[in-house]
């Protein structure tokens, strides 16, 4: 896979005509869910092994296999998988607008400075389901947008898409879960998913 061209500033947003050929290669399909939001999906020709992370006492109706894990075990194996997932380059794309996303947010993050910088620049932005690029350095202010997302997202609107740059790998991270995975290659599923497996 081809990386984003360097040089753009970390937390950018990026046209999401620049992400369509990073999606196209890994066999992501977009599909309308609901009115607000949109859900993508690896094409199962592609994918090798396929993943959910369920909250304790939740019935999920998905035919792959979940595992079941407590609601503080859900958010830090989460966190721990995009961690894992994260190479250098992560693409972050809203199942609804961002605006939903920073408003849910807002609380936990307002003490992030990094967070808050990127914030105030960022309204123009908030209509808009555009790629958020997260670089190399952007690693922690990212994992802390996933672990608010997860505490404080209330629905699926406010859910991201996680997708590397050089890794085949989707991830859908909603608010108390499910979080799914996609993996093109079990090499990749077998190094990530030791951040939810025993």
């Amino acid at each position: 896979m081809q990386p984003v061209p360097a040089g753009i500033r970390s937390l950018e947003f990026l046209p999401e005509q620049e992400i369509a050929g990073l999606l196209a290669e890994l066999g992501v399909t977009k599909t309308p869910q609901g009115e607000a939001c949109v859900r993508l999906e690896m094409d199962s020709a592609r994918c090798d092994e396929q993943d959910c992370l369920c909250r304790d006492g939740s019935s999920e109706d998905t035919n792959v296999q979940c595992c079941f894990l407590s609601e503080e075990r859900l958010i830090e194996a989460t966190c721990e998988a995009a961690r894992r997932i994260h190479q250098g380059q992560t693409v972050l794309i809203p199942a609804g607008k961002w605006r939903s996303v920073f408003d849910a947010v807002a609380f936990s993050m307002a003490t992030n400075e990094v967070w808050q910088e990127f914030d105030a620049s960022a309204t123009t932005m908030l209509n808009t389901r555009d790629p958020l690029l997260c670089e190399s350095g952007d690693e922690q202010v990212m994992i802390d947008l996933i672990h608010a997302i997860m505490r404080d997202g209330e629905s699926v609107e406010q859910s991201v898409f996680l997708v590397p740059t050089g890794t085949p790998v989707l991830m859908h991270i909603q608010p108390a879960g499910p979080v799914r995975l996609w993996f093109g290659t079990q090499v990749t599923a077998d190094e990530v998913s030791g951040a939810y497996k025993d």
